[in-house]
Order: C-alpha cells, then structure tokens, then sequence
C-alpha cells in the first residue's frame, strides 16, 4: 500500500524519483495532456525502502532493470493540486538502466496498463532543463549545479 495519508487538510505523500543520465541528458517523464515534466519515480509502499520503491516503479512503468548509483535529495515540497494541499517528501536516487542498449533509444513509452497513450519518457538536455517546466519547482537547479553532494531543499509553493 502507497504512503499516502490524508492528515487534516494535508495530504502527505512518500515519493521517489531517478535521476537517469545519458551523455548530457536526463530521463524525465510528461504526462502527454501536461504542460509540465518530472523524473520517473512514484510512491514508497509501507516497508519499502526508497530505493526498491524507486526500481520497482520504473520496472512496473517502463519495464526496465536499474542499477543504483548514489543519493541526489531530499525536496520537502508543499503545494496545491486539485484544491488540494500536499506536503510531500520526495527522495530522488541517480540510477542507471542495465540493458545498455536502451540507452539508443529517445523515447518510451508507458507499459503500464493504466498509463499506455497518457505517459511517456524521453531524453532532455541537461543545459536546457530551466527553459522547461520540471517539478518540484528547484529540481533542476539541483540537477544542474549539483555534482555530487545530497541536497536538502524546501520547495514551498503554498499561498500564504
């Protein structure tokens, strides 16, 4: 079961997200009727640890085996969505796809059958990620000025 809690007006989600590279691109995915792009992940189940969770949801979405490789952040990141408010704690881990020859390809498709036509997963230019809208709000600052040292951020886009 996802951890997901409605708490009082919150809704606090446990999300895991991969930073994949690829030369000087990173994996991101985009909801075809989105204006928006984030990196491939999804919700920590009850006794997962972050990083199973993280192989599992892009084996479950994409069909592919990963390898870890490092810690990049941790985002507490509290926004709206659907007149809903999110405190969300986002783990992100870099990882690297086993099947070397995966990496030939510019675009997947979602497997997953509740995501096929919705989903998809292409290869974005790391210098071009600001002129694109990637969530959370800070997520390419953190991919672009950080080398190899695990961040801490706070993105806080609650209206106050």
């Amino acid at each position: 079961m996802d951890i997901s809690l409605e708490i009082g007006e919150y809704m606090l989600n446990y999300r895991v997200s991969a930073i994949i590279k690829k030369d000087n691109q990173i994996l991101v995915h985009h909801g075809i009727e989105k204006d928006h792009y984030t990196l491939p992940g999804g919700r920590v189940q009850a006794g997962e640890s972050s990083i199973d969770a993280l192989k599992r949801e892009i084996k479950e979405e994409m069909g592919f085996e990963t390898e870890y490789i490092r810690p990049v952040s941790l985002i507490e990141n509290f926004f709206e969505m659907n007149n809903k408010n999110y405190h969300e704690l986002l783990i992100t881990h870099e990882l690297k796809l086993k099947d070397i020859e995966l990496y030939k390809q510019n675009k997947y498709d979602a497997i997953e059958e509740i995501k096929k036509g919705k989903l998809e997963f292409l290869w974005m230019d790391i210098e071009k990620l600001n002129e694109k809208t990637l969530l959370p709000k800070g997520l390419s600052t953190i991919i672009t000025e950080n080398k190899n040292e695990f961040v801490h951020y706070i993105n806080d886009e609650r209206i106050k």
